[in-house]
Parts: structure tokens; C-alpha cells; sequence
């Protein structure tokens, strides 16, 4: 625990180096890349809202909250996945807000607290190498990886990876006796999906595997397969697998500790809107949950919204446990 205490320490240190008080700016914290995030900025200036959008890895965010939770430094979390969201809403770091947009959303984009509102959602495909695997050779499921004519053609990736965490958390969710505990043989599944990957920490040794180390198999959120595409040079095709693919969608939220509560509501309200969602739809091809947005979107966009059946993953029960098991992963598994 007193370890624990003093990487967050330290976060939270770096963390105001890197990021010095703001004036009277409205504060979001969120995970979205630097285009993205540049994108949001300069509309929302466009639209009247003096926003500073201060940006780093999913998990750093999280550690910063949870160290900053007394004395917060955010007004508005954007961008964070569900099992994050779930967390930093179960530990008191959100007040309810429910957007002006959230009456026409979906049911499993809102929380009943009406505390979290999702606003767009990414499929954790598996996707393969068109020129170099057959749609007949290609695997089928999540659970045919292990199979040994897949050996050495897939990369599991850093477990600090939002991506990673999400697609060991829905392969996990296959797992589960009537506790909610993953069985044992959970656990030998994982192992043998381990041992048959190549197992990379960092985004060189990734893109490495795929360059010369034999990876045709792409286990990554559909945005970044298609970016993957492009700077690999791989004809990637997305398989809609048995028994699902886990879909995570980004939610916003309003910090409990707010002074700028007025001003973090008309965000909140004018970044989830139809139009906007639709106007970063047609930049970055994300998939808006809106109804509305989608219906404005392009329709390649819309076309991506039904490209696989989700697997039903319940978020907020799976968000406590998601930590522990990810460290028997690092400390047995791999």
C-alpha cells in the first residue's frame, strides 16, 4: 500500500509539472490522441467555451484522478472506457448531470444515476491479413487463437494498454462461475493465449512484429486497425466473431469537486450534441452512439456501426475486479 501511495505521489508531481494551473479555463481531462484532442479544443473555442483540454494515456489519467480526488484539478473527465469510467463513478468523483442530448440515447450508453453519458463507441476487433491468410484459414472466434496454426501470428500488447485490458477483460467474461470469479479454466485458456502470442510492452516492438516478425492476426480497436492498414501496408480484414467482439464506448462526466459547474454543463451539453458528434464522425470516422449523430453521419460510418455483433459484457460489475486480474496476469500468466 505505501508503494502504491508513492507512484501515485509521484504521478501527481509530474503530473503538475506537466500540466500547471489553467486560470478560469474549463479543465477536461481525457485520453484522445493529439489530432483529436487539437480538434475539440478549436471547435469548442469555435462554439464559445474556453476549454483546456489536457491529454495523456488512459491509466496516468486515472492514477491522477484517483491522487487528485481531495483536491481536483479537472472539471470535466471526456474520452475515459467504461471499465475506468465505472471506477472513478463507484469512488465519488462524479456528480450527476444528465446532458440535454442523453434523453435519446440507448440504454447501455447511460448510467441510472444519470451520472456518465457515452457519447461513441469502438468495437476490440480481431482483424487479419488479407494477402497473406485466407477468410477460410482466418480464426473464427476469440477462443480459436489458441489453436496452434495461429502460434506467432497475433501480438498481445502491453496490459497498461486500454486496448489490451479490454480484450483480456471480454475474453475473461467468458469465463465466469456464479460469483463473478474467473474459473481455472479461464486461466489455463489465458496461459495458452499467452503462450502462443508474441507478447511486446511497447509500440516499436508492436509495429516490429507486424514488419518482420510474422504477425498477420490484429488484435486492436477498429480505429487503429485501420490506421494500422495504412502505415503497414496491410489489406486487414475485420472478422465478426462467434460470441462477439467487446465494444467499449467513452463516456463524459462532471467532477464532483467542480467551481465551474455552469460552464462544465453547457461543455458537456454542446460536445455530445447531434451535430457535433456527426462533425467528428465525418473527421475521425468514430462511431457516434446518438441516434441522431449517427443518422448524420457518413456512410461508411454508419456502415461500421453494424460491422460486428457486440458481446455482452456487464461494465460496471467487471470494472472492480478488472485490476486483480490483470496483475495475476502479469505476475502468472505471461
Amino acid at each position: 500500500m505505501h508503494q502504491i501511495k508513492r507512484v501515485l505521489a509521484r504521478t501527481a508531481v509530474l503530473f503538475a509539472v506537466a500540466f500547471p494551473a489553467l486560470a478560469d479555463s474549463l479543465v477536461v481531462y481525457s485520453p484522445q490522441g493529439e489530432e483529436n484532442v487539437h480538434w475539440i479544443t478549436e471547435e469548442a473555442k469555435a462554439a464559445g467555451h474556453d476549454v483546456q483540454v489536457l491529454r495523456a494515456p488512459g491509466g496516468e489519467l486515472f492514477d491522477r484522478l484517483v491522487a487528485e480526488k481531495n483536491n481536483p484539478q479537472a472539471d470535466v473527465v471526456l474520452g475515459m472506457v467504461d471499465t475506468s469510467m465505472a471506477l472513478l463513478k463507484k469512488n465519488g468523483l462524479f456528480q450527476p448531470y444528465v446532458p440535454v442530448w442523453a434523453g435519446d440515447l440507448p440504454a447501455q450508453y447511460k448510467d441510472k444515476e444519470g451520472i456518465v453519458h457515452k457519447f461513441w463507441s469502438t468495437p476490440i476487433v480481431i482483424a487479419y491479413d488479407a494477402d497473406k491468410l485466407s477468410a477460410v484459414g482466418a480464426p473464427k472466434s476469440w477462443l480459436d487463437l489458441t489453436k496452434g496454426q495461429y502460434k506467432g501470428e497475433y501480438v498481445i500488447g502491453n496490459t497498461a494498454w486500454q486496448t489490451t485490458r479490454v480484450y483480456l477483460a471480454g475474453i475473461l467474461a467468458r469465463f465466469l462461475d456464479d460469483k463473478g470469479d474467473v474459473t481455472q479454466a479461464g486461466w489455463d485458456f489465458l496461459g495458452a493465449f499467452y503462450a502462443n502470442a508474441i507478447v511486446v510492452d511497447d509500440a516499436d516492438a508492436r509495429k516490429e512484429a507486424y514488419k518482420s516478425g510474422g504477425a498477420i492476426i490484429n488484435l486492436n480497436w477498429f480505429g487503429g486497425v485501420t490506421k494500422d492498414a495504412k502505415e503497414l501496408g496491410m489489406q486487414f480484414k475485420v472478422i465478426d466473431t462467434v460470441g462477439g467482439t467487446p465494444v467499449i464506448s467513452e463516456g463524459v462526466a462532471i467532477m464532483a469537486g467542480t467551481d465551474q459547474l455552469e460552464k462544465a454543463k453547457a461543455f458537456v451539453d454542446w460536445f455530445g450534441s447531434a451535430d457535433v458528434m456527426a462533425a467528428y464522425a465525418q473527421k475521425f470516422g468514430q462511431v457516434p452512439v446518438l441516434p441522431a449523430a449517427l443518422a448524420k453521419s457518413p456512410p461508411e460510418v454508419q456502415a461500421n456501426a453494424n460491422l460486428v455483433k457486440a458481446q455482452p459484457i456487464d461494465w460496471d460489475a467487471i470494472a472492480p475486479r478488472l485490476d486483480s486480474w490483470l496483475q495475476r496476469v502479469e505476475l502468472e500468466v505471461r
